[in-house]
């Protein structure tokens, strides 16, 4: 029986203690400024109670004074001479008892002098910090332990002291009991105190993990609970027991969640801040004060790695049990700024950081992936190895872990990160996973950048539908370029347009031209969307945003029949294509407007579409349309034989017209130069040098065929060269050139000279002569000429033929030439015109 017992000798204790420390101890007035905050030793006090095995813990204020009751182990002798001595204490050796040193009761001095313990035989008050004194037991049965702490200090008044402890005590936050094993129950009451019971709950988890984890449920009255998880684990080698360090995570609505602080904890907070999401306790050495722990004590530091390791596995455990979220990835150490090599916490950064690169420990996207709520990550987890970073929630919707997985050709599916780790949402995890875990980040440009032909078409239409919406969402990748040196979105030049036939274009060609045509009503040879897609009301406004148009008849010509005969040739054309296609041709010029028109017919021109037939050889190829000629039986005549020129093919005859209009010739070209309204044709415009030709002459004017129709004449060849070639073209065989070293011309001089027309037509023989054979124009006059060549004076002139006798006779006489021309066919009527002159004669002179 406590009542029984016989009290330790307390004169023994102050004759030792004096001994020790003298009669002066006044030194030791600094015990009670141990701590910044004078109510710290509250904390004390419940250590001591923990360690004295106490279930039950309670705080009385008075006015006057402060009463502590425990239910833990009596007094001893030892924790008598501990309690009143410095240095010393009961716990010695025990790394998981504060208060090694004796040092933590003293604390309780910065408002008291003479505190009074009753416990069990030991009833004593101290004064002078070391000496005790032997007081009266309590009239009441003595049941645990009882510490009254009177507040008679000499510099701090009762009122201070009341004050300030009812509200250190009203300030007792249920976490104050978390790593305790013991006290289950700590009550405050007494003066300004609410009357308020802390209690802890304790319960062995039954997780899936060997070191499965206590839930802890933690209250003060009614209004504040706390529930927590926490993993602890028996750490050897750093004393003569079994350091024992925890982690714990707090838990709402069935969640893990941020911790709002997070001290290292000794048992109770510290000042040191490890700025982790969560709390770590062990029985770190501390300085007298326990405000500082020193970072590099080897204590310290093993009992830190060893946390490291543990964390390690707890996150593993927290996956198992589906708990491992987004959020509790936030809780961990991630800013390497705060965890700077050779620091304290270091270990727990890089193990957490090896841990998340090699072991599914990373939550996926998936329904349910725990990012917003629930314990659960539906969607899985994964090493960084197998994960991408979302930039966007879309992109998480498009593709899926094997579509991902294509894209980036890693072999394997590759998944998002879940939903809940985005830049915004949790910038600091978004940056550690990129940075430090090396996950890359996925951005729509990236995605466009990387499909491939290949891809998009092993895709199905449903998808490619979603990735139109997807695209319509994002402009930029597919928005044309605003400036002349600014550069179109990526998707332009992509082939991310899905045709009828299930193949895939770029929507936009090398010149940004549309490539590609939404359905229209009717079927079409051109390319066009298909019909399934471009009806979808999700794919609908991508398309409509390309300004992409139905089909008309002379983009089908431009992109689908003149491309068709490029390299084609005569041999590989199938006729009644052929005639389907003249026939589209024909109508698209019909119906297009002048630019569109324009730009057909230049591209018509450049095209071999039309077959043609040699004149010499009769050899067919396909030929541009501008090369060849509309037979004729002039045209025939004149090119015949002629291996350069080409008879646009016979069975064209119902279409002369509409060839004359693709640039087919009806008549013989002759190329020169535009003479300007004054009728001058620019030459040669030159610094120093300025020629032009006067009244349309062009000296360096060609006609088409000439040279070849020359040198091999022919009677009606000749008469179609005189007549219809040169005679109209008189000005194109020789005129006068004005040269001048001005562009004014002020100081010109005139030359007369011949073209290149006037030089082949002279040095030919080519005109008939009276005889029939063919001569060079020298070497007749137009009186040589057959009389159904047009009789051209500035033409025969213009290639030097000889001046006419007969006409020069007819001038003179004032006979029309026809007259003198007729009579040198009729020999008999010029016997009987100088008959009657001879008549005649002879009567004037009777």
């Amino acid at each position: 029986m406590w009542g029984l017992a016989v009290p330790t000798d307390y004169q023994k204790i102050r004759d030792e203690n004096i001994a020790r420390y003298g009669w002066d101890t006044a030194v030791l007035d600094l015990l009670g400024q141990l701590y910044s905050e004078r109510t710290h030793f509250l904390f004390e006090l419940i250590q001591n109670a923990e360690d004295a095995g106490a279930t039950g813990l309670a705080f009385e204020l008075f006015d006057d004074r402060l009463e502590v009751r425990h239910d833990g182990r009596p007094f001893t002798g030892a924790d008598v001479r501990g309690v009143c001595g410095v240095g010393q204490s009961g716990k010695s050796g025990d790394l998981t008892q504060i208060g090694k040193f004796g040092i933590g009761f003293k604390s309780v001095y910065a408002y008291t002098r003479t505190p009074r313990v009753y416990s069990a035989g030991e009833h004593f008050r101290i004064e002078n910090y070391v000496r005790p004194f032997l007081v009266p037991p309590l009239d009441e049965a003595a049941t645990g332990t009882l510490f009254v702490f009177p507040f008679d200090h000499d510099t701090v008044s009762p009122a201070v002291c009341a004050q300030e402890i009812s509200s250190a005590l009203n300030a007792l936050a249920p976490g104050i009991v978390l790593f305790l094993t013991n006290i289950g129950r700590l009550r405050v009451r007494g003066a300004g105190v609410a009357d308020a019971v802390i209690e802890r709950a304790s319960v062995t988890g039954s997780g899936s993990g060997p070191g499965a984890p206590r839930r802890v449920l933690l209250s003060k009255g009614r209004a504040r609970r706390e529930e927590w998880l926490v993993w602890d684990r028996q750490v050897a080698g750093l004393g003569d027991r079994l350091a024992r360090i925890e982690i714990a995570f707090r838990v709402e609505a069935g969640r893990i969640v941020a911790s709002a602080r997070s001290p290292l904890t000794v048992f109770f907070p510290t000042e040191k801040e490890t700025f982790l999401g969560f709390l770590i306790q062990g029985p770190y050495r501390t300085t007298p004060a326990r405000d500082n722990i020193p970072e590099h004590d080897p204590s310290n530091a093993a009992l830190v790695r060893a946390t490291a390791a543990l964390l390690t596995d707890v996150l593993r455990e927290l996956r198992d049990d589906g708990l491992l979220t987004v959020e509790v990835l936030t809780t961990l150490p991630l800013e390497v700024a705060r965890f700077q090599p050779g620091s304290m916490f270091r270990p727990l950064f890089d193990a957490v950081r090896a841990a998340l690169a090699a072991d599914p420990l990373i939550p996926v996207a998936g329904l349910g992936d725990g990012a917003g709520g629930g314990f659960g990550a539906g969607g899985g987890f994964a090493a960084a190895g197998e994960l991408k970073l979302a930039q966007d929630a879309d992109l998480r919707e498009l593709l899926t872990a094997d579509q991902l997985g294509a894209l980036y050709s890693a072999g394997h599916p590759v998944r998002f990160a879940a939903d809940g780790i985005t830049e915004h949402l949790t910038p600091v995890l978004w940056r550690y996973l990129r940075e430090e875990i090396g996950l890359e980040e996925v951005t729509p440009e990236g995605v466009v950048s990387r499909v491939s032909r290949a891809f998009l078409q092993a895709q199905p239409d449903e998808w490619i539908t979603r990735f139109y919406a997807f695209l319509f969402l994002h402009s930029a990748l597919w928005r044309a370029s605003r400036s002349a040196d600014g550069q179109p979105g990526p998707a332009r030049t992509k082939p991310v347009i899905r045709l009828e036939d299930g193949s895939h274009v770029a929507p936009f060609d090398a010149q940004d031209r549309p490539a590609v045509y939404l359905p229209g009503p009717a079927a079409s040879s051109l390319p066009t969307v298909r019909r399934a897609i471009a009806d979808s009301p999700a794919a609908r406004p991508f398309l409509d945003a390309l300004d992409l148009a139905q089909p008309d008849v002379i983009a089908e010509v431009l992109q689908v029949i003149l491309p068709r005969y490029r390299d084609l040739d005569l041999g590989e054309l199938d006729l009644a294509q052929h005639d389907a296609d003249l026939e589209c041709v024909v109508r698209a010029l019909d119906e297009a407007a002048a630019g569109p028109r324009a730009e057909l017919l230049e591209q018509l021109q450049e095209t071999n579409f039309l077959i043609g037939e040699n004149a010499a050889t009769g050899e067919q190829r396909l030929m541009r349309p501008p090369r060849l000629y509309q037979r004729s039986k002039d045209l025939e005549t004149y090119f015949d034989g002629n291996p350069d020129a080409w008879f646009a093919g016979d069975a064209y005859g119902p279409w002369l017209v509409q060839l004359r209009g693709m640039g087919v010739r009806s008549d013989v070209e002759v190329r020169a130069r535009t003479p300007d309204p004054l009728g001058y044709v620019q030459i040669i415009v030159d610094f120093g040098r300025n020629e032009r030709g006067l009244d349309g002459f062009d000296p360096d004017a060609q006609i088409d065929g000439l040279d070849y129709a020359l040198r091999h004449p022919g009677h009606a060849r000749s008469e179609y060269v005189w007549n219809v070639l040169l005679a109209p073209n008189r000005r194109l065989v020789a005129g006068v050139v004005e040269r001048s070293v001005l562009q004014s011309y002020s100081d010109s001089h005139l030359d007369h000279a011949g073209s290149a027309i006037a030089a082949a037509a002279e040095g030919e023989a080519w005109l008939p002569g009276r005889d029939e054979t063919f001569r060079r124009p020298g070497d007749l006059s137009l009186d040589d000429l057959p009389p159904t060549y047009t009789r051209d004076e500035g033409l025969a002139q213009a290639l030097h033929m000889l001046q006419p006798v007969v006409a020069e006779a007819a001038r003179q006489l004032g006979i029309a030439p026809e007259v003198l021309w007729g009579l040198s066919t009729h020999p008999d009527l010029v016997a009987l015109i100088e008959r009657e002159l001879a008549v005649r004669s002879a009567a004037r002179g009777g």
